[in-house]
């Protein structure tokens, strides 16, 4: 009887061992720019208010290798874009943590 079980124990283990996962590809949670643009603008609002947000709209994404890159950009008195002092975000594509840049060059 204890050697019934014993075989019972071991052919279980090994075939739970045998079933093991295979890792999926991990999903893109920011898989384009408009997404990114979203996002990035929700959270300039939140630290720095709209009206400072507003003053660099429209915002602009571009991808890199695993990161979106989302730039506003400062017009002169003109409305014409000015190099520098802009907000920016980092933006993981793959998990959506992201780095806030307040003066970017």
């Amino acid at each position: 009887m204890h050697r019934r079980f014993g075989l019972l124990l071991l052919s279980t283990m090994v075939a739970v061992g045998q079933n093991t996962r295979t890792t999926l590809p991990h999903p893109d949670y920011v898989p384009d720019e408009k997404t990114a643009e979203h996002i990035a603008e929700a959270v300039l609002i939140a630290q720095f208010g709209q009206e400072r947000v507003n003053a660099q709209l429209p915002l602009r994404a571009r991808i890199g290798k695993n990161a979106w890159l989302v730039q506003g950009m400062l017009k002169d008195k003109e409305g014409r874009p000015q190099v520098g002092g802009s907000f920016a975000v980092w933006i993981n594509k793959h998990g959506g943590c992201l780095t806030v840049i307040e003066r970017m060059k």
